[in-house]
């Protein structure tokens, strides 16, 4: 069972609540205060490149001869869900404030490559390169401003501020033949970046809201240490993931 075996059913129940919301009355002129919501989407990442290099002169040679590949690509995307919390202050049609938020997600992939080592024993053999990568969490510390329209009703907004994530890679290539590893390496950690977005609510009665909006984040790279086993592979590999992507999220909030 993945981490979002409960996406579907919360997709029915939430679009099932807007349905049954759209029929209050719409007067949600009054922004400001404190809001705090909850919120469901799909992420996609936008660097597929996992690049790879040597560390000592046979593991460079492998990755000029194309044996370890210099690049390879992943198509990590999944699930996300969480809750938000912000404030808002308002002059005019004009509001502006602040949100935190903190979504678990599913974007995840895996690839693996076989490649022809043209020094392998016995020729042509190949080398069996493996790749993960797993962005975890993902949370924000975000500014906002917006402008209300639809008679006060409706608030579009651009948001931009940090981003930090729980950023999981690894990486583990094989020799001619071999099924255990002959150099290993991964990491799990919290990396910190940004993110800038956009996004539309709409007042459903005095207090509630439907959300939605785009997000774009950044979280660097990260290198990882594919470190030769002892005794089975010589020197090492130095592995760069990126974390950056893409989400598109919806939701429900209200405004204490």
């Amino acid at each position: 069972m993945t981490r979002f075996s409960f996406v579907l059913p919360a997709l029915v129940g939430l679009a099932a609540s807007v349905s049954t919301l759209a029929l209050a009355q719409e007067s949600g002129g009054n922004w400001a205060g404190a809001y705090g919501g909850v919120h469901i989407g799909y992420g996609m990442a936008t660097d597929d490149n996992i690049n790879t290099t040597g560390q000592l002169p046979n593991n460079i040679a492998n990755v000029t001869s194309g044996a370890r590949p210099a690049s390879v690509s992943v198509d990590a995307d999944g699930f996300v869900g969480g809750v938000a919390l912000g404030y808002n202050m308002q002059s005019g049609n004009m509001v502006y404030g602040i949100e935190t938020d903190i979504d678990l997600t599913d974007i995840e992939d895996s690839t693996r490559s076989n490649n022809v080592n043209p020094a392998s024993t016995p020729p042509g053999a190949a080398l069996i390169n493996r790749y993960s990568q797993d962005l975890e969490y993902l949370g924000t510390l975000r500014l906002r401003l917006g402008m209300t329209v639809n008679g006060g009703n409706s608030l579009v907004y651009v948001t931009g501020g940090l981003a930090y994530g729980g950023v999981k890679n690894s990486a583990n290539f094989s020799g001619a033949n071999v099924t255990t590893p002959q150099f290993i390496g991964s990491n799990d950690e919290t990396e910190t970046g940004y993110a800038l977005g956009a996004g539309l609510e709409h007042a459903v009665g005095p207090n509630l809201r439907v959300t939605g909006g785009y997000m774009y984040y950044d979280l660097g790279s990260n290198t990882v240490n594919v470190a030769g086993i002892p005794g089975v592979g010589v020197g090492g590999y130095n592995t760069k993931f990126d974390t950056s992507g893409h989400l598109l999220r919806a939701g429900i909030g209200y405004k204490f």
